[in-house]
C-alpha cells in the first residue's frame, strides 16, 4: 500500500509473527522499518511505531531515510503533532497498517472520525474518501 509520501508499507512473511508490516522507501524495494505497529503520517514525513525499537522514528520520503533525532523533535520537524499526544497526519489517531489496506471494510479500518480533514496542509485529499469505520471509536459491543 502506497502512503501519499510514496512511501510504502508492505506485508512480509516472518516465521516468528505470523507476518509482518515494514515500510518501504519511495522505491518499493528498501526496508526502512520491520515489524511497523502503528504510523503517523503526512505528505513527506512517516513516523513509525514499531515492535522493535530500533526501527521506531521519523522517516523522510524526499530522503528515503530515516530522520536521526529524538521524538519531540520528530515531531516539531515533520508537522505530526497534535497536542494531546495524538497525530496530526491524514488520521489524528496512530493507526496500524492493517487498518490501511484499500479494500478494507468496517470494522478493520480507521475510524472515520479521525480523518484529519481539517488539517489543509495535506494535499492529497483523496485520502479522506478511503473507507472508514463510521459510529463511536471504539465500537460498542452488541
Amino acid at each position: 500500500m502506497t502512503l501519499p509520501s510514496g512511501m510504502q508499507l508492505g506485508r512480509e512473511f516472518d516465521w516468528n509473527r505470523y507476518g509482518r508490516w515494514d515500510l518501504f522507501a519511495t522505491n518499493g524495494r528498501t526496508r526502512l522499518a520491520r515489524d511497523v505497529e502503528f504510523v503517523c503520517f503526512n505528505d513527506r514525513y512517516v513516523f513509525v511505531h514499531s515492535k522493535n525499537r530500533e526501527f521506531t522514528g521519523l522517516y523522510d520520503a524526499e530522503t528515503d531515510s530515516r530522520v536521526p533525532v529524538d521524538y519531540s523533535d520528530a515531531m516539531d520537524i515533520s508537522g505530526l503533532d497534535k497536542p494531546g499526544g495524538s497525530c496530526n497526519g491524514y488520521f489524528t489517531g496512530w493507526v496500524g497498517p492493517g487498518l490501511l489496506l484499500d479494500d478494507g471494510r468496517p470494522p478493520f479500518v480507521p475510524p472515520c472520525a479521525w480523518r484529519n480533514v481539517d488539517n489543509e496542509a495535506l494535499r492529497d485529499r483523496a485520502w479522506f474518501e478511503r473507507p472508514c469505520a463510521p459510529g463511536p471509536w471504539p465500537p460498542e459491543r452488541q
